[in-house]
């Protein structure tokens, strides 16, 4: 038996969206332990994805929502793209399969948690690959590179509240006509604030930054789209003390604990979910039982 288990993650913002210095995209985002995707050879069903060699049928044990802001559609299709590969034999790299499910054409956060896990940073897309904002649906441009990966120290606490799942069309047309504004400071509070907090295990810092990006570049328009629920819960998360993201579109919205009790704390008050950071990336198991 063959057996992949993937992740999910948080994305904390795309970066660039207004093409100075000749660039566009970018991205910061973390690896979760739970929930994951457990896929594995089996008669389940047939193998949903056209790739270029033969493929098993497959079996689903693990999965989670589609366009809550876990990353699902990335995830899962590289979580198939590696498990034909191994069954085949290929050591095909993370762009190579990222490019075969046509995935990482605006971010890198979702492959490159997906090979290391942890915390990482892409450097987007030149304009001479990626000629506009576009969503990874609607692109064809490369995957980015990655620029940085860190072991992440801290708790995730995230909940799925009420609000919108933007996908499709929907989200095309939000790329389109999206006005971007704050860039520069949100690359400052990324470079100065959010990686050297996490470099350092500075959980105040981390947080800081966090609510800080939920007010600059994409992310501001992003959290500006989505339903009063959504919101409300940001701001009575803040008001205890734990300053909240929104992870992609969302709806999940996320805040960094140093300990389980304040983990529990908060999904005893609003519900949600705690888990540990995966800060090795996607497992592929070989078994000889079935």
């Amino acid at each position: 038996m063959i057996e992949v288990q993937g992740i999910s993650r948080i994305h904390i913002t795309l970066i660039n969206m207004d093409g100075i210095l000749g660039r566009i995209d970018g991205g910061v985002g973390i690896a979760l332990k739970n929930p994951k995707i457990v896929v594995r050879v089996g008669g389940c069903q047939p193998f949903p994805l056209d790739l270029p060699f033969k493929v098993p049928g497959i079996c689903i044990d693990e999965d989670y929502p589609e366009h809550v802001g876990l990353g699902h559609t990335t995830q899962f299709k590289l979580s198939l793209a590696k498990l034909a590969s191994e069954y085949n034999h290929m050591n095909y790299s993370i762009k190579e399969l990222a490019r075969l499910v046509k995935r990482g054409s605006t971010s890198g956060v979702g492959i490159y948690t997906f090979e290391y896990g942890g915390l990482v940073l892409d450097g987007g897309h030149s304009l001479k690959v990626k000629k506009e904002m576009l969503p990874s649906d609607f692109a064809e441009s490369p995957p980015p590179s990655l620029l940085l990966r860190r072991n992440f120290p801290w708790l995730v606490y995230f909940n799925i509240p009420k609000g919108k799942r933007v996908f499709g069309k929907e989200e095309l047309e939000f790329f389109r006509n999206a006005k971007v504004e704050g860039v520069d400071m949100l690359a400052r509070v990324i470079l100065m604030e959010l990686l050297p907090s996490v470099e350092e295990r500075d959980l105040e810092g981390a947080l800081d930054s966090i609510q800080r990006i939920q007010n600059l570049g994409f992310k501001k328009l992003e959290v500006n789209f989505q339903t009063d629920e959504v919101k409300s819960l940001m701001r009575e998360m803040k008001n205890l003390g734990f300053p909240a993201g929104l992870s992609s579109f969302g709806p999940l919205v996320y805040t960094f604990v140093s300990s389980r009790k304040e983990g529990e704390e908060l999904v005893a008050r609003f519900g949600g979910k705690l888990t540990e950071p995966n800060n090795e990336g996607a497992k592929v198991r070989w078994s000889t039982t079935t």
